[in-house]
């Protein structure tokens, strides 16, 4: 995996994990910022895997009907890549299905507790999938930070 993978798979379980802080009850709690953090934890794996940067923008940020057509072209282009399961999330993931990157401009008190749970769990779910399909692999460099 190249520097550049390896940082959006650093940023994956970052956003993850501060989506998980986010939404826990307490002096901190945003769910908003919550739920606007945690979509973005499956992209960044997602593209972390793939071998090119060329198709990240094409792909772009949510499991949208365009995403998993640019989604189907890198992956022919990398069959490697097939291996981590990348493709056709909405269906499985209906909560990361209703996600999209423009929720931060959604007003604030938008997302309830039920709302980002099931968003917080899929997208831990895939993460640590990928993260650790990759891990198995030997793909990540014995430094990464997890």
């Amino acid at each position: 995996m190249d520097s550049a993978g390896q940082e959006l798979l650093s940023a994956a379980l970052r956003h993850v994990r501060d989506a998980e802080h986010l939404a826990s009850a307490g002096t901190h709690e945003s769910l908003d910022q919550a739920f606007h953090l945690a979509g973005f934890g499956p992209e960044c794996a997602r593209k972390a895997v793939l071998s090119a940067r060329t198709y990240d923008r094409a792909i772009g940020h949510g499991v949208t009907r365009a995403s998993e057509k640019a989604l189907q072209f890198a992956l022919a282009a990398d069959p490697a890549a097939h291996r981590y399961d990348l493709a056709d999330w909405a269906t499985h993931n209906p909560a990361l299905a209703g996600w999209t990157e423009q929720s931060r401009y959604r007003g604030t008190g938008t997302h309830s507790v039920t709302a980002v749970q099931p968003l917080l769990r899929e997208a831990r779910s895939i993460v640590d999938r990928i993260t650790f399909a990759l891990w198995a692999d030997g793909r990540l460099p014995g430094g990464f930070s997890w």
